[in-house]
């Protein structure tokens, strides 16, 4: 590729946002994460208290975190780490949504 082809599909792929604002959004996202995981754990935790089910906001969270997972995998395939974690994140996602409904019926 010539320097005028990988600036020209630079431009195509950053015309929605420059790198500042695209770390801006990148650094939302996360905040908005870890203000999600501090309510499930707050939760979670008072659930735990009051001898009520948990295995909803487990599910929450693995299921997060797999999407997670699957995201940077099918980003970054090189990284099977990331696959491994989607499987594992996927099978405790069901387990615990499994878990979950049947101890409510």
């Amino acid at each position: 590729m010539e320097k005028e082809e990988i600036l020209e599909k630079s431009r195509l792929e950053n015309r929605d946002m420059d790198e500042r604002e695209q770390k801006i959004d990148d650094d939302s996202v996360y905040h908005g994460m870890s203000g999600i995981f501090v309510i499930v754990f707050f939760y979670l935790f008072f659930k735990m208290f009051t001898n009520q089910p948990v295995t909803d906001m487990l599910s929450i969270l693995t299921a997060n975190l797999t999407v997670i997972s699957y995201y940077k995998y099918k980003k970054i395939p090189d990284k099977k780490f990331f696959l491994i974690n989607t499987i594992i994140g996927a099978i405790l996602t069901i387990g615990f949504i499994i878990t979950y409904v049947i101890g409510v019926i």
